[in-house]
């Protein structure tokens, strides 16, 4: 499957006409920039092309939304992270990749979101998040979730939280917009990297998880209102001055997970 994909990856590169003029893409809706803004603001970092003519962006609060979009021919592809990508493709095969982009000096990350006023959990999820790294569970866990199995993406049996009686109880939000990595079963049972990445932590720092389901425009809302703790945080730039993602009254964790590929999905008709 490597190698499949590889063979896919220099084709799409060096593709010189992968859009056409009035292109869409669909992608899941940015907190602090509406469409255009993202487009012009950030279409140079993204598109690394000289002669790619950038789409025309619209943005969506779910997966599902985005998928439906697609389906109904009011988008002509999707933009997801690499493993999301192989995810989709396993599990649908009318889904074909029409292009990819490089985020050579703009990596992409994934980190835990907090009130800001929530200093002090933050710090403590940094503290854990280092041990994690440090001592290889979390290369461990990205192996298990994110690496495709053969011509499948298997993701493991629902992650169970271990239990502490009379700890204290930290709500998490999650989207399951981003399987393997923010995902959540047909049952609503919480699964998936991030959610084992939550549970290893939770461990580490002895406190139980409570688990919630929210839409992807929805995050920074669930933490300013109190409703959540803390939220599985998508896309931050890094090394922009402004984060399209990353709006006032969020703080972030060290990212625990990086990548720079983005697949455009498009479906066989």
């Amino acid at each position: 499957m490597k190698k499949f994909f590889a063979a896919l990856l220099l084709t799409a590169l060096f593709a010189s006409s992968s859009f056409a003029a009035g292109h869409k893409v669909g992608m899941l809706a940015k907190l602090c920039m509406n469409a255009a803004d993202f487009a012009s603001n950030v279409k140079y970092q993204y598109f690394s092309l000289e002669n790619l003519s950038a789409p025309e962006f619209k943005y969506y609060d779910s997966i599902n939304a985005m998928q439906l979009a697609l389906s109904a021919g009011e988008i002509d592809e999707i933009a997801l992270p690499e493993v999301v990508s192989n995810y989709l493709m396993a599990a649908d095969h009318d889904y074909l990749i029409n292009c990819v982009v490089i985020m050579r000096s703009n990596p992409l990350a994934f980190a835990f979101g907090f009130k800001s006023d929530n200093e002090g959990l933050r710090d403590e999820f940094n503290k854990a998040l280092a041990e994690i790294k440090r001592d290889g569970t979390l290369i461990t866990l990205q192996a298990q979730f994110l690496t495709p199995k053969d011509s499948m993406m298997e993701i493991p049996a629902p992650v169970h939280f271990t239990k502490f009686d009379g700890a204290r109880t930290i709500k998490a939000a999650i989207t399951g917009d981003l399987p393997p990595i923010d995902f959540a079963a047909p049952d609503g049972k919480p699964d998936g990297f991030n959610v084992a990445l939550l549970a290893e932590v939770a461990r580490r720092l002895k406190f139980n998880v409570e688990i919630l389901n929210i839409e992807s425009g929805s995050r920074a809302a669930a933490l300013s209102s109190g409703r959540a703790d803390v939220v599985f945080w998508f896309e931050i730039y890094r090394g922009l001055a402004t984060q399209p993602d990353v709006p006032d009254g969020v703080i972030l964790s060290e990212p625990y997970y990086n990548f720079d590929t983005i697949y455009h999905l498009k479906l066989a008709r």
